[in-house]
């Protein structure tokens, strides 16, 4: 069906209060084992990272309880991980350091981490080592950064703490003594140095994670609270962020990636916002750091169209919330060697683009200058559409993301460029010998068309 739409407004500055504004720290990138991979010398991978124009980036990410400034690497320690985690962090960890020895990296990489900070101009959120540090190292890290005239954004006070692997040894109360000492020490030397503290997941429906939210919304030492949201649209067994086992559903591909598609939805419109209605009601409005968000990892969605198109859906979807408290995002990870989890990995000794590149650098426009959200739309069932303005370059931004089957059609009077990004079905993968369609195109007719399974964004000069 084809659907006339016309947009006529006139904007002045007065106009744009109407509308809320777009945060670009909503726009980034963990880099939890981006440089065991990755060298940030290698202009080819650093040209990649500045094409996506990252305005956060997160260090050190997946290790950060466990990292140490002092030492090669990551400064990982595969006996004190193996005390303080009941997971196999010390076996990953053990992993990695034989990567990093065979590759000689003798140097700690906050300084790979620095170097690619000062190249994409981004802020910095720094994720400390609250148990197996000490507050003197903790400031040395704030230290260097500040040394190296980057701005950083705020301090996260450990990593998911309240998972069952830190369990043996952490609670709330034990987590809410550790936190205080943390801030007191950096707030003695860096006053108005934002932190921000782990809140546990809200939507397990367990007594224990609802009891650490509840003591730790009494304090009122800190800045922020930390989330981690997971999308989960296949059934099975989940921990941390990932799928352990898989139920089967449906009768085909195609069948069961509708019904993952209709979760992955019914996340990014209901679920999502939910969830965050909780935290705020739990934790009286604080300022919320979604420092990891994805689908929940597993080889069934990762690195399919239907992963390309969750993380730009949603990523458009937060950026069109009015009055969020929301204020920084970093998304899992921004390379290394996980189908699901990275944008960029090394397959077979070569660089792959997995499916979330693309999707992530057509939404890179949305936060790379000042722009306005004006209105959102489901044009039609599983079609969405979302507007926004930027005064000072006289531009419109449009983006469809057309989770159907159907193609559709955009009728209205203007000119500028069209990007689209798509496969054939959902459940493509994309690969170096099989990448999805993305094309840019110069536009002047008065039909757009969007293609099935597909992002477009098309940018309009305002005349």
């Amino acid at each position: 069906m084809k659907r006339v739409f016309f947009i006529f407004f006139i904007l002045s500055f007065n106009n744009l209060l109407l509308y809320s504004q777009v945060n670009p720290n909503l726009f980034g990138f963990r880099t939890s084992s981006t440089f065991v991979f990755f060298d940030v010398q290698d202009s080819i991978f650093m040209n990649d990272v500045r094409s996506l124009t990252p305005n956060v980036l997160s260090f050190p990410g997946g290790f950060g309880n466990f990292y140490h400034l002092n030492a090669p690497g990551y400064g990982l320690n595969i006996e004190e991980i193996k005390k303080n985690h009941t997971g196999k962090k010390s076996k990953q960890a053990s992993g990695l350091n034989r990567i990093m020895a065979k590759k000689s990296h003798n140097r700690n990489y906050i300084y790979d981490f620095i170097d690619m900070v000062k190249i994409t101009n981004s802020s910095v959120i720094y994720d400390a080592n609250i148990i197996s540090s000490n507050p003197q190292e903790v400031l040395q890290v704030i230290k260097l950064f500040f040394a190296n005239k980057i701005n950083l954004l705020g301090v996260e006070l450990g990593g998911e703490l309240s998972n069952r692997a830190y369990s043996h040894f952490m609670n709330i109360e034990k987590y809410i003594s550790l936190s205080k000492m943390y801030t007191d020490s950096i707030k003695a030397v860096y006053k108005d140095l934002p932190v921000a503290v782990v809140a546990a997941p809200n939507n397990r429906g367990s007594s224990k994670l609802e009891n650490w939210n509840n003591k730790l919304a009494q304090e009122t030492f800190y800045d922020a609270i930390i989330v981690h949201p997971y999308a989960k649209v296949v059934k099975g067994k989940d921990v941390a962020g990932r799928m352990l086992t898989l139920i089967p559903e449906g009768t085909s591909e195609k069948e069961a990636y509708e019904i993952y598609k209709k979760r992955a939805i019914r996340y990014i419109v209901t679920d999502f916002n939910e969830e965050i209605k909780k935290y705020n009601e739990t934790f009286h409005n604080k300022r919320i750091w979604i420092t990891e968000w994805n689908l929940q990892m597993s080889p069934m969605t990762g690195n399919t169209l239907l992963q390309a198109l969750f993380v730009a859906h949603q990523l458009i979807e937060l950026a069109s919330i009015k009055y969020c408290n929301i204020d920084i995002a970093t998304f899992h990870n921004l390379a290394g060697r996980t189908l699901s989890g990275d944008l960029k990995m090394i397959e077979k000794n070569k660089y792959k683009k997995n499916s979330t590149f693309n999707s992530m650098k057509i939404i890179s426009k949305l936060f790379a200058s000042e722009l306005f959200f004006v209105h959102k739309s489901e044009i039609q069932k599983n079609f969405f559409e979302y507007c926004f303005i930027s005064q000072k370059e006289n531009r419109k931004l449009y983006y469809w993301i057309n989770w159907s089957g159907e193609s559709q059609k955009i009728d209205m009077i203007a000119s500028g460029k069209q990007i689209e990004y798509y496969s054939k079905n959902l459940y493509d993968k994309n690969s170096m010998s099989k990448e999805f369609i993305c094309n840019e195109i110069d536009y002047n007719s008065h039909k757009i068309n969007i293609k099935p399974y597909s992002i477009t964004l098309f940018e309009e000069l305002i005349q």
